[in-house]
């Protein structure tokens, strides 16, 4: 039987760097958001209509303008340092002077599925935390891109004996 090149999403990973978005940070500076469930990145183009009395069989017609670059993701709340949850989950609802009182952050999705790492930095604008009486305790965060998104070949890992 032929090895499937599909993945599940547990193989995609996700790091962070709270910042502005004019200063790109170093490699290193980069933290891994542990203990995600869902992580989820979108593309959506903004339009206009320009139908008019002539357009051809009433059909509307339209242009794009502008794109919004989205991300959200969401997890298990862990205490454990390890995760990097507190510092983001906080800084998205408490934002320092360090990024002028906004809640930026720098955001890398490493994707070997399709040998893709994105980044960029984001407005991260919303956070929601669930506490439910008899079940595990999460987080989400949304958020919208604050500039260009870079999206970079990675060399695939051959994982397969000759």
């Amino acid at each position: 039987m032929a090895k499937s090149n599909a993945g599940t999403g547990r193989k995609i990973a996700v790091y962070y760097v709270i910042g502005n978005p004019d200063t790109k940070p170093a490699e290193a500076d980069y933290k891994r958001l542990g203990m995600i469930r869902g992580k989820t990145r979108g593309v959506n183009w903004n339009t206009i209509d320009i139908t008019g009395d002539t357009s051809p069989d009433n059909t509307t017609e339209s242009l794009v303008t502008t794109k919004e670059k989205t991300v959200s993701f969401d997890g298990i709340s862990r205490g454990d340092d390890i995760q990097n949850q507190g510092a983001l989950l906080d800084h998205v609802e408490t934002p320092s002077q360090d990024t002028d009182g906004q809640p930026y952050a720098w955001i890398k999705i490493v994707n070997p599925i399709i040998n893709r790492v994105l980044e960029g930095c984001y407005l991260l604008s919303s956070l929601t935390e669930e506490y439910p009486y008899d079940d595990v305790c999460t987080w989400s965060i949304e958020g919208t891109s604050a500039g260009d998104i870079t999206r970079t070949v990675i060399t695939p890992v051959n994982t397969r004996k000759s």
